[in-house]
């Protein structure tokens, strides 16, 4: 076996993983790993960021975007911990982050010496946001660690895995074997439940399937498009699952999401006139489901990779741990060569619906849908965007149609702010063909905006859409709702934008309507260059025309 450091044992890893981007900032606990790094630059791209949150939420648009693992390189202590907000949005938002994280040496580890960025429990502090996080105490056993992280991420509910490694051993030599993927064990249904499941859905008279964020990351879109044909059955998406399944087709309702910052969904009086729900991999998060007051078909079909989240929210009586394509693809053998079809009446009704959703949708945000039809059509099929969580982003859940997988990403776990410019960068990374919008507002653009330099730096042109009231626009409007514009906390003082992204070499205007909004956009396409549309909506959102 080639003796190496503990360094090259880890670029040796990711590139027998077919890891092509590492995101990150360098340091002094990481200089033996960027001296391996720079002996692989032909196969190891370094994306070298301004802030651990930024690098981080650039790791997880990249995953979002390209359905690979995102990877995240930062050193103990002060990076580590600034990267945690980064890998709590990823956690909660079902995304394949690794952070490879270096810790003091060896001998200090726990000490409470106070070596330089000694951290007390740095393992500790991010178990709460990892499926899984290691401490590697020794160089030959690298390898293994990546192995067995790489196979968590195809066979387990997405969620980040952290690393860590003793500066020490970076420089340090060993005998190491790199070790190549391993087939990962994909989690079939269980064929007693699969069964029970198949036969309802034969049963059932209005069936309809509930998309998840799982389907969003791992895929399965075309097995779960064969098996609503198949019945005649309708596909709703849930919280990070828009765009999973082409909102174009006749048999797609779009979003379930309505209510509090979503607005008035007709589908969801109509769901609970169904009599079965199949859940393809769906959390089922609170706060978008019966939180709002969202009612499921009383019988429930949860397929879900991770168990424990099944029936927190909804009773379950088909509760199935496994991958949602698997299931599927087991649903379809199970059914093939049978008569399932639902009928053309209860087409015709879903295609109604659909009518409705979209009539309401004029009615209730005639400006809004007004803005990001506009949007849609001055953007080609394959863009991607990555939002902000904004009083914009929630219009653009129902309002922004969506047919293409993986090209719509928003802090929907955490819902925190700062995500959308630096996952921009991040997707335009891994997809560098597609352009890349990031809608964001004044306020959560400022999160990050540093990472304008790193944009700069590495020759990533994202377009900026960033719609700006000069406030905390989501909370402004809370106030001025439930506390008679007692307004405290939620105006901003900002800089010239325009100024600040010509200060970086980037161009910028500012647009008052629609039509300058899509003339604009259509530029910024058109160039491929890092541009900032500043849309300026000082009585809101809604009242942009």
């Amino acid at each position: 076996m080639p003796r190496m450091t503990g360094g090259q044992a880890i670029t040796e890893s990711l590139k027998a993983h077919e890891v092509d981007t590492i995101f990150g900032i360098i340091s002094i606990h990481t200089l033996d790993l960027f001296d391996s790094i720079f002996d692989n630059q032909d196969s190891l791209r370094f994306i070298g960021g301004r802030q651990e949150l930024g690098c981080g939420f650039m790791a997880d648009g990249y995953s979002r975007a390209t359905g690979k693992p995102g990877i995240l390189l930062t050193s103990t202590g002060p990076g580590a911990a600034d990267s945690v907000g980064a890998l709590g949005e990823a956690y909660f938002s079902s995304s394949s982050v690794l952070e490879i994280c270096t810790n003091v040496e060896q001998e200090f580890i726990g000490s409470g010496k106070l070596s330089t960025h000694e951290t007390k429990n740095q393992l500790g502090m991010f178990e709460a946001v990892t499926d899984w996080n290691a401490l590697i105490n020794q160089i030959e056993s690298i390898p293994d660690y990546f192995v067995e992280a790489f196979q968590r991420f195809q066979s387990r509910r997405p969620r980040p895995i952290e690393l860590e490694v003793p500066t020490d051993l970076l420089g340090q030599q060993a005998e190491v074997e790199v070790l190549g993927p391993r087939k990962p064990q994909i989690a079939q249904g269980d064929p007693a439940m699969v069964e029970r499941a198949r036969k309802t859905l034969i049963e059932a008279k209005r069936p309809v399937i509930f998309v998840g964020e799982e389907v969003q990351s791992l895929g399965g879109a075309e097995e779960i498009i064969q098996l609503a044909e198949m019945l005649g059955a309708p596909i709703v998406t849930g919280d990070g699952a828009k765009g999973a399944i082409p909102e174009d087709h006749p048999l797609s309702l779009g979003p379930a999401m309505g209510g509090r910052i979503w607005g008035e969904n007709p589908l969801h009086d109509w769901l609970s006139t169904c009599d079965v729900v199949l859940v393809l991999g769906s959390i089922l998060p609170l706060r978008s489901t019966s939180g709002v007051g969202l009612k499921l078909p009383d019988t429930l079909i949860h397929v879900l990779l991770d168990g424990q989240a099944i029936g927190k929210n909804y009773a379950t009586g088909i509760p199935i741990v496994a991958d949602s394509r698997a299931v599927t693809r087991q649903l379809l053998e199970g059914m093939a060569g049978t008569d399932v079809y639902k009928g053309d009446k209860f087409k015709e009704e879903i295609q109604s619906v659909k009518e409705q959703i979209y009539e309401n949708l004029k009615d209730k945000w005639g400006n809004e849908m007004r803005t990001f039809e506009a949007i849609r059509a001055s953007t080609p099929a394959d863009t991607i965007f990555a939002l902000d969580a904004t009083v914009p982003t929630s219009r653009a859940i129902r309002c922004l149609k969506i047919n293409q997988p993986r090209t719509f990403m928003y802090p929907h776990g955490w819902v925190g702010l700062g995500f959308a410019f630096p996952a921009a960068l991040g997707a335009k990374v891994g997809k560098p063909k597609s352009p890349v919008v990031c809608v964001t507002g004044d306020g959560g653009f400022q999160y990050n905006f540093q990472e304008l330099a790193t944009a700069a730096q590495y020759g990533i042109n994202p377009i900026i859409l960033m719609f700006n009231d000069n406030a905390w626009g989501v909370l402004k409007g809370m106030q001025q709702q439930n506390h008679n514009g007692r307004f405290i906390g939620t105006d901003l003082v900002n800089p010239d934008f325009v100024k600040l992204f010509e200060s970086y070499g980037f161009e910028g205007t500012k647009v008052t309507s629609v039509d300058q909004l899509s003339k604009a956009l259509e530029d910024a396409v058109a160039s491929d260059k890092v541009q900032l549309i500043e849309v300026q909506t000082p009585d809101g959102f809604g009242a942009f025309r």
